[in-house]
């Protein structure tokens, strides 16, 4: 047997029977190419080709250009944002801080209970012992240890000749034998001068040489360096300058003006010694300006006197023009390279872009 499920029909359906639905198509509409008309290409002039593969070039170069910007977002510091180095820091602080205040309640509750009954104070002069003899006691062994460390350098020999011989002989410096020239000393033949007689005793005499350390203001020492003077040349001027380096007057020696590739301004004040107020002494054949760099001259306007200070000039090169106008009185011998470093804080009108000082000068 089958069973046929019912089913389930509204009055409408009854009523009005099935009627055949009609289909709705939607047709896509295509839309129609547009014919292309072969239109003929307008042939380029040179020129417009031209332009047209410079376009092109040009095009192809923007396209693979390449920002220099570092467009990156800056690296987050997170070392300062999470403070990790200060955090052992802050957490001794904190339990200092801690074991301060539990220290301090039990005070307070101690203080509570016994109603202060308790004196924290002690009257009785407690017994110290004093550290002096100990302290005499390690200094008579510190002692007693350097005197037999001195026993045992005294004891010890070099393997290595290092031509200090024992009584100091070794440590002398030789001079070469000095010759005057006889030019020099001609127009002194009159006067019956009489001569050291050791080369060292000549070499100081008409050969001094002193030294100067400059410094760059606010920044570092540059460096020494040595002049040798020539006593024929100009004497009095050379025995105020070695006497202001025996004496170490550092301070009355101010650079005035730099001019680069040309020389140095310096200055000396006299403090009016009457020797310099008069018409000086010179020899100006004994340096040539023309055959020698990092010469020492003054202007020959200053021969009838310099009045209250000296002005002197360092060279940077040789210079043959002022053969006749300045005289030559010294020499630069040692640390020629510190004027190739002072050339650098010079101005084409003289001016000193940074500070430049003496701060000490002697004589050898």
């Amino acid at each position: 047997m089958s069973f046929e499920i019912p089913k389930c029909v509204s009055e409408l359906s009854i009523e009005e029977p099935d009627a055949p639905t009609e289909k709705v198509v939607r047709i896509k509409s295509v839309k129609k190419k547009k014919l292309k008309k072969n239109v003929t290409k307008k042939p380029m002039t040179p020129l417009e080709a031209m332009q047209h593969v410079m376009w092109r070039e040009h095009r192809a170069r923007i396209l693979n250009i390449c920002s220099d910007l570092d467009r990156s977002p800056p690296a987050i510091q997170a070392v300062r944002q999470t403070r990790v180095n200060t955090l052992r820091d802050e957490a001794q602080n904190f339990m200092t801080r801690t074991r301060d205040n539990i220290h301090l309640l039990l005070g307070l509750s101690q203080t509570i209970r016994t109603h202060g009954a308790i004196n924290p104070f002690r009257y009785d002069a407690p017994y110290v012992m004093s550290a002096v003899p100990s302290i005499i006691a390690n200094l008579e062994r510190l002692e007693q240890d350097n005197y037999d460390l001195g026993k045992h350098l005294l004891t010890v020999h070099s393997m290595t000749d290092s031509g200090i011989r024992p009584d100091g002989q070794g440590n002398k410096r030789k001079f070469q034998p000095f010759v005057m020239p006889d030019d020099a000393l001609a127009k002194y033949k009159s006067f019956n001068l009489k001569l050291p007689t050791t080369n060292k005793e000549r070499w100081q005499l008409f050969r001094p040489r002193i030294y100067f350390d400059i410094y760059l203001k606010d920044a570092r020492p540059l460096g020494r360096f040595v002049v040798q003077l020539y006593t024929e040349a100009a004497p009095v001027v050379v025995l105020q300058l070695v006497r202001a380096c025996m004496c170490n007057m550092h301070n009355k020696f101010q650079i005035k003006r730099l001019f680069p590739q040309l020389w140095l301004d310096v200055e000396l004040p006299t403090d009016n010694n009457p020797a310099l107020n008069r018409a000086l002494e010179y020899d100006g054949k004994v340096i040539d300006h023309g055959a020698n760099s990092y010469v020492l001259s003054f202007s020959k306007d200053h021969l009838q006197g310099f009045g209250s200070s000296i002005p002197f000039s360092i060279s940077f090169k040789p210079l043959q023009v002022v053969n006749g106008t300045r005289v030559g009185f010294g020499r630069v011998v040692k640390g020629i390279k510190i004027f190739d470093c002072l050339q650098n804080y010079g101005t084409k009108n003289g001016t000193l872009s940074r500070g430049i000082l003496i701060t000490d000068c002697g004589v050898f």
